[in-house]
């Protein structure tokens, strides 16, 4: 059974705003969703169903903007089935795909810390779906349930702790090559 969510205004997400009328999940099949998640590990049942109330879950069909650049960052995303493409558009306005996400990672993560524009865009490389929570119900939630709020923001914190040590790696390789050269 699938449930529409009345879209409210301030709730309204500019990037999910053509989802209008959100479609939400039946709640044990979103929670089944939710614990197959790996940011989701830490949390009991009891927590997955409390965070299960903010939570949306969207298709995009393949070659369908996910997030575009220039928007304000309003939420987080995970990957639940098929994989999207990082694409950057270089100075002369030509795209490149610059790295390909698939199951179980996570898009916007900065927008809990950070509500600067995107910088990329995203876009389906497949059919996908994606489940999504935006940083003003999230920041509810933190209020009314900070020891959850500490779990999910402690998880995303190790997540983005991870990706930046990835990309000092790259960075380091990058510099050792041009040495080389």
């Amino acid at each position: 059974m699938t449930l529409l969510e009345p879209s409210g205004s301030h709730r309204e997400d500019p990037e999910w705003h053509p989802a209008i009328g959100r479609r939400k999940e039946s709640g044990e099949v979103l929670l089944e969703v939710l614990g197959e998640l790996s940011i989701f590990d830490m949390l009991t049942w009891q927590e997955l169903s409390r965070l299960a109330r903010i939570v949306h879950k969207r298709h995009f069909v393949s070659g369908e903007e996910v997030l575009r650049p220039g928007v304000p960052r309003s939420g987080v995303f995970i990957i639940q089935t098929g994989s999207v493409d990082v694409v950057r558009t270089r100075e002369n306005g030509s795209s490149v795909v610059v790295g390909n996400l698939g199951p179980g990672e996570l898009l916007g993560e900065f927008s809990l810390v950070d509500d600067s524009p995107r910088s990329t865009s995203i876009v389906a490389a497949e059919s996908s779906g994606l489940v999504g929570f935006f940083r003003p119900d999230l920041m509810d939630l933190v209020q009314t349930d900070p020891q959850l709020g500490f779990k999910i923001f402690y998880r995303v914190s190790q997540i983005l702790t991870s990706h930046l040590r990835e990309d000092i790696e790259r960075l380091r390789r990058v510099r050792a090559a041009l040495r080389g050269v």
